[in-house]
């Protein structure tokens, strides 16, 4: 009966576990943790916060998911989207895309914060930001991360189009607020003052004209409708 050498096949286990024991030891080196996160493009959160949600830092990297680290980014609110990259050794730079604010639209006394695509950021009871609140928006419900689901969709587009002119020239700011109920008598509402442009048409000139003259009006009613032939009036509050 024919005998086999079984000292090769030790051999070979030999250096197998070796080699397993060997790449063990390096992965447990601390070479491989994240020791330091650099977070950019974030206005609305903190390094710290970011740091927190993305759960990267101190964390071996070939353990770590990024894909599931930019997943837990995506679920705050102002997070529109996140890159997370690795460089080694230990270092993660995350950078932000986050939602640009467009103002508040009321809702059973709340306030839903609007971005510029018309998705809601999130529902609150104070507007803790300058932006002017939308009135004339026709809706039942809502769901925060979703486009508003308006039923008059051009009075939404029409919104949002006016305060991008309005931040264009910087005056966004002085707006408390408008109203798109009626897209042929839009209302702006600036300090005291209720501005009437009529139409979105030629509404950078009729915001121009406003931004000249409005520190000549304290307060009523100024209609801008018919400016395109140059007229303005002035109705002061009875």
């Amino acid at each position: 009966m024919k005998e086999y050498n079984h000292k090769p096949l030790k051999k070979k286990i030999y250096i197998i576990s070796l080699f397993v024991i060997f790449m063990i030891v390096i992965l447990a080196l601390p070479i491989w943790n994240v020791t330091d996160v650099e977070v950019r493009d974030n206005d609305w959160y903190s390094d710290e916060e970011i740091v927190q949600v993305s759960m990267i830092k101190n964390n071996n990297i070939l353990s770590l998911s990024l894909k599931e680290a930019k997943s837990n980014l995506l679920k705050l609110p102002y997070i529109k989207n996140a890159v997370i990259k690795y460089y080694f050794p230990g270092k993660v730079i995350i950078k932000l895309s986050e939602r640009k604010p467009l103002g508040y639209v009321p809702f059973m006394g709340t306030y839903l914060c609007i971005d510029d695509e018309g998705r809601v950021i999130e529902q609150t009871t104070d507007m803790h930001t300058r932006l002017p609140v939308i009135q004339g928006l026709d809706f039942d419900e809502f769901k925060v991360q979703e486009t508003l689901p308006v039923e008059n969709e051009d009075n939404l587009l029409c919104s949002i189009e006016l305060i991008e002119a309005l931040r264009k020239h910087k005056y966004h700011e002085k707006v408390k607020g408008l109203d798109v109920y009626d897209l042929e008598q839009i209302h702006l509402y600036v300090d005291n003052l209720d501005v009437i442009i009529g139409n979105i048409g030629d509404f950078d000139k009729k915001l121009q004209w406003l931004i000249e003259t409005h520190e000549a009006y304290d307060m009523g009613v100024l209609d801008l409708s018919n400016i395109k032939n140059g007229q303005a009036t002035l109705s002061p509050i009875t």
